[in-house]
């Protein structure tokens, strides 16, 4: 079994190396077992390849994902019956990002793709507060008395 990190980042080298084995004739498994990298990874690099040529290989920008971009996604996947793997490459989001606005589009209607929120990690205002520094002899004072 191939065990690979999650997280790991791979070079353009690495990607058109496998692009070049597969055009030589190597299958993905074979390509995976030769390079130590998912087949699955090795699929989408190929599928990626195929669509939008090298620089689709190379690291994209994070496509601006306002609500007219999500309409119009939804709406190019309904009107030309595209697969979530087609639309995903022609956007440039995951699958999964296209059929979730496709599912609330179809069941609350393409305008509430408007009102989705960016879940993201919560701001680090968790903890113990700081303590305040009293400022006047009167604060001091006072601040010692509670502490005894």
């Amino acid at each position: 079994m191939l065990i690979t990190s999650k997280k790991k980042k791979h070079s353009i080298e690495e990607k058109l190396q496998t692009v070049e084995l597969y055009r030589q004739g190597y299958g993905c498994w074979l390509i995976s077992k030769k390079l130590s990298i998912s087949p699955t990874i090795i699929k989408l690099w190929l599928r990626v390849y195929r669509h939008k040529g090298l620089e689709g290989l190379v690291k994209p920008s994070k496509p601006l994902l306002n609500a007219a971009f999500r309409q119009l996604a939804v709406q190019d996947y309904l009107d030309n019956k595209l697969s979530y793997k087609q639309a995903s490459l022609k956007y440039g989001v995951s699958d999964k990002a296209i059929a979730s606005w496709v599912n609330k589009a179809k069941q609350q209607g393409i305008s509430s793709l408007s009102d989705i929120k960016h879940n993201g990690r919560p701001s680090k205002t968790m903890g113990r507060p700081k303590k305040k520094e009293p400022e006047t002899e009167l604060e001091k004072l006072k601040a010692e008395v509670e502490y005894l």
